[in-house]
């Protein structure tokens, strides 16, 4: 058993963090390699990728809260020291993200139908939006190995091996970049496929990834007779954990889509710069994250061990990092937001360049506002999260999101128009003011999770069954 006296220090949480962030960065520029070499081809190819991007978010939202089920499961055995039982568990989790994927390549051409009819309705382009639905049914194809490899990933990370899945993005994102550079300009005799090469240089990356994170995680001792043997049981315990998390990632990306749409009828314009918004502040979102993942770890170790002074410490820990790192990024959002901007916003007409630039800048100061709130909402949502408190934080999550953040886009976009009847009589708001009004969910989900956590109910959410060592013989 760990040491209570060290349980949950800040070395402790970022022994773990600095793998995890050092992935989460390499995602973010992953993600600011897509978006900015798509900027290229002008802002309509930018706004359309950038839709179908959340919509390809979107369709992994569910599978990927279910595959994050097996957190709080896997630490929390762990730390009970029944680690047969946290393997069967990875293991289980794992073929749910290959029915996860195999259920995404059958429903591809439904998919890409609705996305079409979604985007539709939109400011962008009918060429935009060819383009938004050929990467997306791209994307869509590919998905099955990007789950795959976040199921071993999420597992190595339970355990405490944060390095196997860094690597393995240090490797992949490179990669990611190369074919990009290939495939969307066309190079080395390649032909140029614009943004469906970006989708196409995403996936082979993916594939290559799953690979090598597959060979690094093989087991080197022999296991139990019933790890590796599917067990309904084990999949409705892996499903029963991660249902609520898959809720309400998918309903909370459906609210961000849904803002996106509403942004989509200001102008194209606005669009890309929603999306530029949206890879910026993953430069203080990702790191935040894992942070949190870090310590969600440790929190269901110790809450296997019912070291409830080694929890209690560890998201003491978690927030003395948390907040100043986000304070300093709330600076960085709030001085830099233009030049920042530019980085993504590209467009031969000066005029439009300075308009999108203007607004690009009022959304990063919307988003220096709301970084204190979100580094305490992250912090303890990941906290109740990993003490198996998953019900209240998906009821919060989805009720501040449908009860505040809808609305109040809908009423800055539409809500003073002057004809009822008239959609673009209407539209008077801003993105800018969107990201603005948005930030009001973020400050009261944190105000709610601190609340539950001071109440101690989560103590009474632990996983551990003590019978459970059955299934495996």
């Amino acid at each position: 058993m760990t040491s209570p006296r060290l349980a949950g220090s800040r070395r402790e949480v970022m022994h773990l963090a600095w793998p995890i962030g050092v992935s989460m960065m390499s995602f973010t520029l992953k993600g600011f390699v897509d978006m900015a070499m798509v900027g290229h081809l002008g802002t309509d190819a930018l706004g359309a990728v950038g839709f179908a991007s959340i919509a390809t978010w979107f369709a992994l939202c569910f599978p990927w809260g279910i595959l994050r089920g097996q957190r709080p499961l896997v630490s929390q055995y762990i730390g009970a020291q029944q680690k047969d039982l946290a393997f069967s568990f990875g293991a289980h989790a794992f073929y749910l993200a290959f029915l996860s994927g195999l259920f995404l390549i059958i429903f591809q051409g439904a998919l890409v139908n609705i996305f079409g009819h979604f985007a539709a309705d939109t400011a962008l382009t009918p060429e935009a939006i060819a383009i938004g639905k050929d990467y997306y049914a791209v994307r869509l194809w590919w998905l099955m190995p990007t789950l795959l490899t976040f199921a071993i990933a999420e597992y190595l990370r339970s355990t405490g091996r944060t390095r196997m899945p860094m690597a393995v993005d240090l490797l992949a994102h490179p990669l990611n970049l190369l074919f990009n550079y290939l495939l969307i300009f066309g190079h080395w005799g390649l032909p140029a496929l614009g943004a469906r090469g970006a989708a196409i240089g995403t996936g082979l990356a993916d594939l290559i990834g799953l690979a090598v994170i597959a060979w690094l995680a093989r087991p080197r001792t022999k296991l139990p007779i019933g790890a590796l043997r599917v067990n309904l049981s084990k999949l409705k315990e892996v499903v029963a954990v991660g249902w609520t998390g898959g809720i309400q990632f998918s309903l909370e990306n459906l609210s961000f889509l849904s803002i996106t749409w509403i942004v989509g009828h200001t102008n194209q314009a606005a669009l890309a710069v929603h999306q530029a918004g949206i890879q910026l502040i993953h430069l203080s979102l990702l790191p935040a994250v894992a942070i949190g993942d870090a310590g969600s770890v440790l929190i269901g170790r110790y809450v296997g061990e019912m070291n409830w002074d080694g929890v209690k410490r560890t998201l003491r820990s978690i927030l003395q990092i948390m907040i100043p790192f986000m304070g300093m990024m709330s600076l960085v959002f709030f001085f830099f937001g233009r030049p920042l901007s530019g980085i993504f916003l590209h467009d031969d007409d000066p005029v439009v360049l300075n308009m999108a630039l203007d607004l690009g800048q009022g959304v990063m100061i919307a988003a220096a506002i709301w970084q204190l709130g979100d580094a305490i909402q992250i912090a303890f949502r990941f906290a109740l999260r990993a003490a198996g408190d998953h019900h209240w934080v998906m009821w919060t999550g989805i009720l501040c999101t449908w009860l505040l953040s809808i609305p109040l886009a809908w009423w800055v976009v539409f809500g003073f128009t002057l004809d009822p009847n008239s959609v673009e009589a209407g539209v008077h708001g801003s993105v800018d003011k969107v990201w603005l009004v948005w930030s009001g969910e973020i400050f009261v989900g944190s105000l709610i999770f601190i609340w539950r956590w001071r109440s101690g109910a989560w103590m009474r959410h632990r996983l551990v069954k003590d019978d459970a060592v059955k299934v495996l013989t």
